[in-house]
């Protein structure tokens, strides 16, 4: 037999064997199904909170692990296309899952657990491309960083001409006292999220944030939690922050029943109170 043709044999058998591994593995994919990923993480969530620096069995390095593996997987997982869609019940008892109204958008938030009275959190975004893919991407754990992240507590979203622009509220702990709110924008183009989308007008200028420092006490008898402080009015397209105060008992911030508020025209963000 011709040695050209002895290679081509070989190579079609190869070939076959990594196809049949393809679809092996596209199998083992399929059968991770959402009800099944979310025992993983809800598993894998519990280790972050066994060595939690909060609690008792407090250890630093299985601590950092558990906080790897479960970043790992999450992000792995919400590549799958139908976790977009699901609701985890189980892991939402655990962690702050967001999802914006048309489904499409997805912010995932945990305490990993290494702060103190501030508390360090992190994210996994999760959408859906123009393409009609689902992608999602992290951003570097708090603890590595050395700083705090906030966990996203709503997704709101309005129609703007260039596409649907989503207001992302957020929550940081800086200390027990000490709490601050954001509304940041962010967009789908094409398969990539952006961040930093200035279309707030503010007397300095264009901004894509609104946020302000409050005390948690000046609201601690609200009985909602997390305490949504931002609010968004969706028949009229209006985004609501809170008036806050400073005074003898709250010097750093006395949340009040009055509110800023701008309205989205089509294409911008404008104060109208």
């Amino acid at each position: 037999m011709p040695m050209a043709q002895l290679w081509l044999i070989k190579f079609m058998k190869r070939l076959s064997m990594f196809g049949l591994f393809l679809f092996i593995f596209s199998l083992a994919t399929i059968a991770q199904t959402p009800q099944v990923i979310e025992q993983t993480l809800v598993k894998n969530l519990k280790e972050v909170q066994k060595f939690s620096s909060y609690g008792g069995n407090y250890d630093d390095e299985k601590l950092s692990k558990a906080n790897e593996v479960f970043e790992n997987n999450l992000l792995n997982y919400t590549k799958i296309a139908s976790t977009l869609s699901y609701g985890f019940p189980a892991l939402n008892k655990m962690m702050m899952n967001a999802t914006s109204e048309d489904g499409k958008f997805r912010i995932y938030s945990w305490d990993t657990e290494t702060g103190g009275t501030m508390h360090d959190y992190s994210r996994i975004y999760q959408f859906r491309g123009g393409d009609g893919k689902v992608y999602s991407h992290g951003e570097p754990r708090a603890d590595e960083e050395g700083g705090a992240g906030s966990f996203v507590y709503a997704i709101y979203s309005v129609d703007s001409n260039n596409g649907k622009i989503y207001i992302v509220c957020s929550n940081f702990i800086g200390s027990t006292n000490d709490h601050y709110q954001s509304a940041d924008l962010y967009k789908i183009e094409g398969n990539e999220l952006k961040d930093k989308i200035k279309l707030i007008k503010t007397a300095s200028g264009m901004t894509d944030t609104l946020n302000f420092e409050y005390n948690f006490f000046s609201v601690v008898d609200r009985k909602e939690r997390p305490i949504k402080l931002i609010q968004f009015d969706k028949k009229t397209n209006t985004l609501k922050i809170p008036v806050v105060i400073n005074d003898k008992e709250f010097p750093n911030g006395r949340v009040t029943n009055k509110f800023i508020s701008y309205k989205f025209n089509g294409t911008n963000f404008v104060k109208v109170s």
